[in-house]
């Protein structure tokens, strides 16, 4: 089953524009300063940028002015061109910090990681309790999956400023990847109880609630994704699959096909696809795994869903067709095996389905529908001690099956044992079986 996955961004972070401390009337270079900080203070960035880049050509040393330049870029998400201006900076002024850290900033946003830790941990090294430099360079561990140490940053982060939201959103993330979801879904809650507007928070814990299973609340907070985004195409797919595993069939199917209709990915095909078998609308899941295989032929568990869909349709030769396919891509695949088995022993097929049941069985030897299945195959074959081993292995697996009883009594009978045969007429008659009855008469004083 497939989640959506708000990734968390990496917020811009908020850049202050630093005015000359003075400004002598009548130098030219000062003036273009004062229009472009007016400029910024506008945020007319393109203008502040040419404004600036006049007083640099009127004063070629005015590092004030290449800094507040690259903020000026920073803002129009120029980023290499912004980087070159604190290049600048940095170089006639090497602990300036702000430079360094828009700096990262613009090397996290060019996907350079290394480069921008390196400006982030220059920031840090001078002062450890700078929290932008520590939640960007959280993000830069985030963004290579080094987990760990983004969670240590972003903890530090809460440490420092126990209200930014940001930081429970990543770190929260953080923790899914690590297939922590209490941790996860605790970050999560805390952000919305800081920040409920937040509106990528409700999807991350929308899909952490549904690995932890608990799909009620699921629907509840994918329906507030929902209401701050009426056109969010994952939030009705992750509602869809909620209601799909409380066996909300109509429900789903409605979900999902507003999903569809907001371009949500192929996967909710697949999704409808298993709404609609559950509520025997074969013709139109049958068309939903036809659209989502056909971007993805090697799905296994939509070939399977296909496989198992051709079975109720009594299409065998398609399910063995179906099924041939997933065992290229899967040989060890139980439910293909049960799936054939299925197929052959509804064909008159007994052998090879025996041997699909016995493949399934040496996988895992408590697998009641192949232990039932290749028991009632012997005992068609007459094959009655094999037959009884069978059902002997799945009463000791379940000891509350009445046709299991009920069949090894007919195996047991058939190999002439009357007395121990009588004994599980009388079990599975206790169970609930009327056949077990009627027999009890015919065989049984």
């Amino acid at each position: 089953m497939r989640f959506a996955k708000a990734i968390p961004l990496c917020l811009a972070i908020i850049v202050y524009c630093t005015a000359a401390l003075s400004a002598d009337r009548g130098d030219p270079a000062d003036e273009y300063f004062s229009q472009g900080l007016a400029f910024f203070q506008n945020h007319q960035f393109s203008e502040a940028v040419d404004a600036y880049s006049k007083a640099i050509d009127a004063r070629p040393g005015f590092t004030t002015a290449y800094y507040n330049r690259a903020v000026a870029k920073l803002n129009l998400s120029r980023y290499e061109s912004a980087i070159s201006d604190y290049n600048v900076v940095i170089e006639t002024i090497p602990k300036h910090k702000k430079a360094h850290l828009y700096r990262g900033f613009c090397w996290l946003k060019l996907q350079d990681y290394k480069k921008a830790r390196i400006d982030f941990d220059l920031v840090l090294a001078d002062d450890h309790f700078q929290v932008d430099a520590l939640f960007n360079r959280g993000v830069t561990f985030m963004k290579q999956q080094i987990y760990d140490q983004a969670i240590a940053d972003f903890s530090n982060v809460i440490k420092y400023k126990s209200t930014h939201t940001e930081a429970y959103f990543c770190r929260g993330f953080c923790y899914a990847q690590r297939n922590e979801p209490v941790l996860a879904l605790n970050d999560y809650n805390q952000q919305i109880r800081i920040n409920p507007q937040h509106q990528d928070v409700y999807i991350n814990k929308g899909n952490t609630e549904m690995r932890l299973e608990l799909f009620s609340e699921a629907i509840l907070t994918y329906q507030q994704a929902i209401i701050f985004q009426p056109d969010h195409s994952e939030a009705y797919l992750g509602r869809g699959l909620a209601n799909l595993n409380l066996l909300q069939y109509h429900k789903a199917i409605e979900d999902f096909d507003k999903a569809v209709q907001l371009g949500c990915d192929q996967n909710v095909y697949k999704n409808r696809a298993l709404a609609n078998l559950e509520l025997q609308s074969y013709k139109e899941a049958q068309s939903d795994l036809a659209q989502y295989l056909r971007t993805y032929p090697d799905d296994v568990e939509a070939l399977l869903t296909k496989a198992r869909l051709h079975n109720i349709r009594e299409e065998y030769r398609e399910a063995n067709e179906c099924l041939a396919n997933v065992l290229k891509i899967h040989p060890e695949s139980i439910e293909a095996h049960l799936l054939r088995g299925f197929s052959n022993q509804s064909t008159g097929q007994i052998k090879e389905a025996i041997i699909d049941y016995t493949e399934v069985i040496g996988r895992d030897p408590e697998n009641q529908n192949a232990l039932f299945n290749r028991g009632n195959l012997y005992f068609e074959s007459g094959n009655w001690e094999m037959s009884i081993k069978d059902f002997d292995q799945l009463i000791a697996v379940n000891s509350g099956l009445e046709n299991a009883y009920l069949m090894r009594a007919k195996a047991k009978i058939n190999a002439t044992d009357i007395d121990s045969g009588c004994s599980d007429l009388k079990k599975a008659k206790i169970l609930g079986s009327a056949e077990a009855k009627q027999l009890m008469h015919q065989f049984c004083r």
